[in-house]
């Protein structure tokens, strides 16, 4: 009987060793390094300036191709360097709330084509989705207000008010 339970307790699979933060740390700084390969900062922060530029187009103003260029120039010098800090600092983030197996998911898919050309994509993802969510902001922003003002300062919520 005891020649049984023991073949049958080294037959179970042996338990996966603990992971630690340190690992997960790890294995995330790899997965940050591969999605900021083909990572195009400057795309992503060029559509943080078109609403800008379509706003001053809107208004009938008209930018020289020097002004456009003077204004990604002030874009990219004050975002670029600050956006990739914040970038690799997510690795810290991501073994605070992913699993090893998560992050070791990630990694490994950002190390495969697919997974490349999908983070080459993400800016234009971004850029195309960016003025949708800005105009849904824009419009629900309005209403409510009126309601969070009323939580803040403990008053009944004004009645709600019909959405176009």
């Amino acid at each position: 009987m005891r020649l049984l339970i023991l073949a049958a307790l080294l037959a179970m699979p042996l338990p996966a060793p603990a992971e630690t933060r340190d690992a997960r740390v790890t294995v995330a700084r790899d997965y940050v390094d591969l999605a900021l390969q083909g990572f195009d900062m400057a795309a992503v922060i060029e559509t943080m300036y078109q609403p800008i530029l379509q706003q001053v187009a809107a208004a009938g103003q008209t930018l020289s191709d020097e002004q456009v260029a003077a204004i990604r120039a002030l874009y990219l010098g004050t975002f670029t360097d600050p956006m990739m800090a914040l970038m690799r600092d997510q690795a810290e983030i991501m073994a605070d709330i992913m699993t090893l197996g998560e992050i070791t998911a990630l990694r490994d898919f950002y190390a495969t084509p697919e997974g490349r050309s999908a983070m080459a994509k993400l800016p234009q993802l971004t850029a195309a989705q960016e003025p949708g969510v800005i105009a849904l902001i824009n419009d629900r922003t309005g209403a409510l207000m009126p309601q969070v003002l009323a939580i803040i300062n403990d008053e009944a919520p004004p009645a709600p008010t019909a959405q176009p």
